[in-house]
């Protein structure tokens, strides 16, 4: 009981000592000024100042919010129906020029389809993407790993298909082989 609680009240001491000190972003811009808790302990240095004082990034820019978009945008589209999702992988097969977003978002339409031409096209689309950050990068990683997967199991199972298939070509051929061995002789 001893241990339940101790260990209770030390994850509770580290949860409070790793919460934030900054208001949310969409706190006052008064309250998003002010200095961190913890700000006693550092010598003011005016670069850190400076860079307090810093304007906040534009959410596009954010770090991590690149990665987060695209993973919204393959949670939109593991949501669609089928039918929805042709659509939708019609009108960007009919747009020209595509940017990294729609490129990503085709690649992910592409990736739901069950032929391993789409989810070859699936990846040439992803390997074309060049505009990314850390975070994005390794979304895009991981899809190209997830989509290279299914590549190989479709290839294994096509394969597997076709295999059983000639083994059963080759038993029927052995049972007619034997039913021509063992075909009564006449005298």
């Amino acid at each position: 009981m001893k241990l339940k609680f101790l260990s209770v009240t030390v994850l509770s001491l580290l949860l409070s000592a790793c919460a934030a000190t900054r208001p949310p972003e969409g706190a006052p811009a008064s309250a998003r000024d002010c200095p961190p808790a913890n700000d006693w302990l550092i010598v003011e240095d005016p670069a850190r100042s400076a860079a307090r004082k810093a304007p906040q990034p534009d959410a596009p820019e954010r770090v991590g919010s690149r990665a987060a978009e695209l993973l919204d945008e393959l949670f939109r589209v593991a949501s669609l129906s089928p039918e929805q999702r042709r659509r939708d992988l019609a009108a960007l097969e009919t747009q020209r020029r595509l940017d990294d977003t729609r490129r990503f978002q085709l690649a992910a339409l592409l990736e739901r389809e069950d032929g391993i031409e789409a989810l070859e096209r699936s990846l040439r689309t992803l390997n074309s993407l060049v505009e990314i950050n850390v975070h994005a990068q390794t979304v895009v990683d991981l899809m190209k790993k997830s989509v290279k997967a299914r590549i190989e199991l479709k290839q294994q199972s096509a394969r597997a298909h076709e295999l059983q298939e000639k083994l059963e070509q080759i038993k029927a051929l052995e049972k007619s082989l034997q039913q021509r061995g063992a075909a009564p002789k006449t005298p």
